[in-house]
């Protein structure tokens, strides 16, 4: 059987992001309804919000922003996310950060490991909350909360999604994307606090230009470190091998296998140049603030976007488009092309301009707060069956009819064990170690509770786990395992074994791999077969042995051999 694979979970996603953004919906139509008369009031007065010129630049900039967040919040609205955030975008940070790094973000691991699809809802629509905001709060308390909020999601965001931005583990770097996305974003959002006279005077554009300066120059330090590995043909074609790996038309993939194939021959050559052209780069933005000067850093942003980060949207396990893209926006809010004002925004007061701030706004404070904080609620719950479709690749999958493969095998016991003698019951097959002390004992925990919560109809079922360790076959192995681990009592559990000769061929005529190595305990693939009074095979579940799981998939054990039973 297959398994390692991203579930998708595409159709309970759905469900939660339909049902908690219809009521989301419908409270703002009501709370709209009563703002409403209000705002259609106001429409018909003069007010200062009524002649508010917002500066092009710092429009462009608030609205290119609120764009981001609600395309970041649709991506993570992927079918692929809720079981791939962790280990697509979490896992590969823990594994190369420091010890203290996997205590800090062990919290957003237990909340998403045992609620992934209602974690992932949660953070869709917090970010498209954040975007509504944005793109609404054009000046005042609304525009200060959007904000604030922008910057204080963004390093959560940072910390927690990001892991500091991958600056804690080896390969940071400007082609990477480091120090990190969200903390553009949280730039962004303390650009737009600004006070508007340094808009329309030019003193932001000035500080957008120098920020994105220093940016570069932190960027291009990260590239001529050598400890982050960019001196190496490996670390170097890395970026551009791995984007020309990802699913696209050719033409967009074909530069980036030729930047891979330089890296691969020269990586001292290529590093320098692209280290010369970022502090270059740098130094002429942070120096002139002139077109040319923000023109070749929105150039260097974008084509790193291409060829570095392949645009940062692919795979269906992407939050962000990366950092090449909002890095780009944001320089490009400090064109002096937009430093014409434009009229008063006298059409403030219109009924679709009053009748979209009536429900956004409430919608938006929905999105941001209170279904996030509904959400939140259910995170204190018992993991639910999608954690279990998350971690095994799928769930507990039905699988055609076959006649489950044969075995003849001896028990923990010294009694023989056959397929011919388990006729007419159900049967519970597995594939443990009994000298494993990680996954094994968890899965065999998770079938001694099921079998418990079975009660009397346990006795129409039998419990297999075949022994997979060609170094340790023997009965007293087996029934070491079994005393060790509290199983003695179960009438029901067999864990059978045999010359090794003899288990290799049940192992592949199961799909059971078995690697030994050199050092360390054996490695060996997973999985739970249910197999029906009849002999045929009923449904399979790729048991990743969980621990925090270990109730949620005793009870999915549970429930589908009930459902075996006559």
């Amino acid at each position: 059987m297959p398994s390692g694979d991203i579930a998708d979970l595409g159709s309970p996603l759905a469900r939660l992001l339909l049902w908690s953004g219809g009521w989301a919906l419908l409270g703002a139509l009501v709370v709209g309804a009563l703002l409403w008369t209000y705002f259609s009031r106001r429409a018909t007065e003069p007010s200062s919000d009524s002649e508010f010129a917002e500066p092009r630049g710092r429009r462009f900039l608030r609205l290119g922003f609120g764009l981001l967040w609600i395309a970041d919040g649709l991506l993570q609205a992927q079918p692929r996310m809720p079981a791939g955030f962790v280990p697509a975008d979490i896992d590969p940070q823990l594994q190369a950060g420091p010890d203290w790094l996997a205590s800090l973000v062990a919290p957003l691991l237990r909340a998403w490991t045992r609620h992934p699809v209602v974690a992932d809802v949660a953070v869709v629509w917090l970010e498209i909350g954040i975007g509504l905001l944005l793109l609404l709060g054009r000046r005042g308390v609304l525009a200060r909360i959007a904000c604030v909020v922008a910057i204080v999601a963004s390093v959560v965001i940072w910390v927690l999604g990001e892991c500091f931005g991958g600056l804690l583990a080896a390969g940071a770097s400007w082609l990477t994307g480091a120090p990190g996305a969200a903390l553009v974003y949280a730039l962004a959002a303390a650009l737009l606090l600004v006070p508007v006279s340094w808009w329309r005077s030019g003193h932001a554009q000035v500080l957008v230009s120098r920020c994105a300066a220093g940016w570069l120059a932190v960027g291009a330090v990260l590239q001529a470190v050598p400890a982050e590995g960019f001196w190496t043909a490996d670390g170097l074609a890395g970026p551009f091998s791995d984007g020309a790996a990802m699913r696209q038309p050719g033409w967009l993939s074909a530069p980036m296998r030729s930047l891979a194939r330089v890296a691969g021959q020269s990586p001292g050559a290529l590093n320098l140049v692209v280290v010369l052209l970022v502090s270059g780069v740098a130094v002429w933005l942070w120096f002139d603030g002139r077109t040319a000067a923000l023109s070749g850093g929105i150039m260097l942003c974008l084509a790193t976007w291409w060829l570095a980060q392949d645009f940062g949207v692919l795979g269906g396990t992407a939050t962000d488009p990366n950092t090449g893209l909002p890095l780009a926006l944001l320089i490009a809010a400090a064109l002096p092309a937009w430093s014409a004002q434009p009229a008063a925004a006298r059409a403030s007061g219109s009924t679709v301009r009053t009748g979209a701030r009536a429900i956004g706004i409430p919608l938006a404070a929905a999105f941001t707060v209170v279904v996030p904080a509904v959400l939140a609620i259910g995170l204190a719950r018992p993991a639910d069956s999608a954690a279990v479709a998350a971690d095994s690749g799928g769930g507990l999958r039905l699988v055609p009819a076959r006649a489950a493969p044969a075995f003849a095998l001896t028990d923990q016991r010294g009694r023989p064990v056959s397929t011919s003698r388990l006729r007419g019951k159900v049967v519970l097959l597995t594939f443990l170690d009994p000298v494993c002390t990680s996954d094994c004992p968890l899965i065999a925990n998770q079938l001694a509770i099921a079998d418990r919560r079975l009660g009397s109809l346990a006795e129409h079922v039998e419990i297999v786990a075949i022994d997979s360790n060609p170094l340790f076959y023997k009965v007293a192995d087996v029934a070491a395992f079994t005393a060790s681990h509290g199983l003695s009592h179960l009438s029901n559990w067999h864990f059978v074994c045999g010359p090794p000769a003899a288990t290799q061929d049940v192992l592949g005529s199961y799909g059971i791999s078995v690697g030994v190595p050199t050092v360390g305990m054996i490695e060996h693939s997973e999985g739970l077969f249910f197999i029906r009074p009849d002999g045929t095979e009923a449904a399979y579940l790729d048991d990743h042995a969980g621990e925090q799981l270990t109730e949620t998939y005793a009870q999915q054990v549970q429930r589908q051999l009930q459902s075996m039973l006559p």
